[in-house]
């Protein structure tokens, strides 16, 4: 079955829909096809991973800024009474959905205060439906990873959405070069690999630098930059911003 028509069948057995976005980049992980298939009244949009940023954010009218790594009890019942506080039937049954890799899964473990969702840093690990009960009022699921079929692959790559296992060089040098043009991202990436970019004027200088500061060679003493470009990858997970 067509993905949009499973979600909007899936959507049917909920009286929530929960929209999770990435706060680094709100606009451009939102899904507007899904967000007029849930329509404004159920829809609740959710901007995870607020502990990455590293300056306040505008959300959404209709959304709350949160953490799925972070979250302490009293912002875990906040967001359980806002979501119940969108529909009055009980048990309520809550759908989350979104881009790969923004944390949907870690939500709803947070949430459920266990590991009843699969999570993994490799986007699209989610496959079947699954209810969690969260308590007595609620139950949660989350569906597969969706994104615009319009993405391009540079996109998603720079937005996590997408593994690109042995192919990580090809969208390194392009990450690496959109680093250089960014000073916010820049020093943040110094900071992270204890290193100075002062002298980089390339994305191969980015990718040499990260593997001479990791002492990553291969045969004949060259540097590893296969290494250093699935070792950028995974730091940029955390970036202030994407």
């Amino acid at each position: 079955m067509d993905k949009w028509k499973l979600l909007k069948k899936l959507m049917k057995e909920a009286q929530v829909i929960i929209e999770v976005v990435d706060a680094r980049d709100i606009e451009g992980t939102r899904l507007p096809i899904a967000e007029r298939m849930a329509g404004t009244n159920r829809l609740l949009i959710l901007a995870n991973k607020k502990d990455l940023l590293s300056e306040k954010v505008k959300v959404p009218r209709k959304g709350m800024l949160v953490s799925a790594k972070t979250a302490d009890k009293d912002e875990r019942k906040e967001l359980i009474n806002a979501i119940l506080a969108k529909n009055s039937t009980r048990p309520m049954r809550a759908l989350f959905i979104g881009y790969p890799n923004v944390g949907k899964s870690s939500l709803i473990n947070m949430l459920a205060h266990r590991k009843a969702a699969k999570v993994s840093a490799l986007a699209g690990t989610t496959k079947n439906v699954q209810w969690v009960r969260i308590n007595e009022e609620l139950q949660v699921t989350d569906y597969r990873g969706m994104f615009p079929d319009k993405e391009t692959r540079s996109e998603l790559v720079r937005k996590g959405a997408l593994d690109v296992h042995g192919d990580e060089e090809r969208y390194a040098y392009k990450l690496a070069d959109d680093i250089l043009k960014n000073q916010k991202l820049r020093t943040w990436l110094e900071g992270k690999y204890d290193f100075s970019l002062k002298d980089a004027k390339t994305s191969d200088d980015v990718l040499a630098a990260i593997a001479k500061r990791r002492n990553w060679y291969i045969k004949g003493g060259e540097l590893n930059i296969s290494e250093a470009a699935k070792s950028l990858l995974r730091i940029m997970r955390e970036a202030p911003e994407i």
